[in-house]
């Protein structure tokens, strides 16, 4: 049983989510390749009007967002950023086993778009993702059903 919820993102959640997401990628962002402020915030914006988008919640705080999308072979995590306080404390782990353990018992793919200098790869590699494609900045992880 995991020890989050979720919660719909609404209007006012907006501000909390991009600085979670801008203070996250800006900086990787920047090592890669030019960072354009408007593009990233429509995109977030957008990504967060999505019905995939919510709040994740632990002990009745907001620790972080995520959008996640659904189809009938795989799931997709599109985004997943934690408040900086709660990073390395297993909350992202404990997530991420939750998911893969959804995606099994469904019978699906779990698969994610990662930023090629992202620090959390190795996470995710160890929890058993692998690259199955690299494209420009991004990586293409995956776990299968």
């Amino acid at each position: 049983m995991p020890v989050f919820e979720f919660r719909r993102v609404g209007t006012s959640d907006i501000d909390y989510c991009w600085s979670l997401y801008r203070d996250s990628m800006q900086p990787l962002t920047l090592e890669l390749a030019a960072w354009n402020e408007a593009r990233q915030r429509r995109s977030v914006e957008e990504a967060l009007r999505e019905e995939g988008a919510s709040i994740l919640i632990e002990q009745d705080n907001d620790v972080g967002w995520l959008h996640v999308t659904e189809t009938r072979f795989d799931i997709h995590l599109g985004h997943l950023y934690l408040a900086p306080e709660r990073r390395g404390q297993g909350l992202g782990s404990g997530f991420l086993g939750w998911m893969g353990e959804r995606a099994r018992r469904k019978g699906k793919l779990l698969s994610l778009d990662l930023i090629r200098n992202s620090p959390v790869r190795g996470l995710y590699e160890r929890l058993g993702y692998r690259v199955v494609r690299t494209g420009g900045v991004t990586l293409r992880l995956e776990l299968g059903p």
